[in-house]
């Protein structure tokens, strides 16, 4: 998740008492273009996305973009309410209820052009430096693996900088962030990398509310109300292309 991130992967919450009205949801992401970003349509993907599922239930919104960090920290000492974009991770839904997934994405890796580098288990990966999110969550076992020469930056378009002028051997993020990055790149680097067809995981992207939040469970079961019926009239994949490309 953010990839995680995030994702790759994007937050909402509902900040603490005193910031906002009891009836107003703030709605926040970290950078992870396209599913979110300050400069972009909506604000990203998952940002447009969560914020019109829950203005459909009868909530009312707000969104900004602030660093993935922030908002994990937030959500575990109780400043932030409500976290969406997230990845199915069994520590934070420990203190968080997920809702039902709004999209699905594939974690793929990336590397220099003309480099045939095995990425296919994490024994493969020993020999290779990865850059990887600060906090970002890709794949359980690989999170968790203090063996792998991980280099440890602030965002997605950093680390694929990285790869394309071979400052590190690899990276990874969802497939839509990967070439979103490569795509925006100040510099032109569409020949100088290679986003690799295996996939390291897939995964359902939601949004989660504190579970000892007051009225979490209402929440989650408006937005799953009001997502499904985006699902049956065909509003969601509308709202969706807008911002990628839905795959087949």
């Amino acid at each position: 998740m953010k990839i995680l991130k995030k994702a790759v992967f994007a937050a909402c919450f509902v900040v603490g008492a005193g910031s906002v009205s009891a009836s107003e949801l703030l709605v926040v992401a970290d950078e992870w273009a396209p599913f979110s970003g300050a400069n972009l349509p909506g604000k990203g993907m998952s940002l447009d996305v969560i914020s019109t599922v829950l203005e459909r239930a009868g909530h009312d919104v707000r969104s900004d973009v602030v660093p993935w960090a922030r908002i994990m920290k937030g959500a575990r000492d109780g400043t932030y309410d409500v976290v969406g974009s997230l990845f199915y991770d069994e520590e934070i839904a420990k203190f968080m209820l997920y809702s039902d997934p709004f999209y699905e994405t594939r974690v793929k890796f990336m590397q220099a052009k003309g480099q045939t580098h095995d990425v296919t288990s994490l024994k493969a990966l020993l020999p290779y430096s990865i850059a990887v999110g600060d906090g970002f969550l890709y794949e359980p076992e690989f999170d968790r693996s203090e063996d792998l020469n991980k280099i440890v930056v602030t965002t997605t378009r950093q680390a694929v900088q990285m790869v394309a002028f071979e400052r590190a051997d690899l990276t990874l993020d969802s497939e839509e962030v990967l070439s979103f990055a490569i795509r925006e790149s100040e510099t032109d680097i569409t020949d100088k990398v290679d986003i690799l067809p295996h996939i390291l995981a897939s995964h359902n992207i939601h949004m989660a509310v504190r579970r000892d939040f007051p009225g979490a469970a209402g929440i989650v079961a408006d937005f799953n109300a009001a997502l499904a019926e985006m699902h049956r009239d065909g509003s969601l994949d509308a709202l969706l292309s807008k911002h990628v490309t839905l795959q087949e």
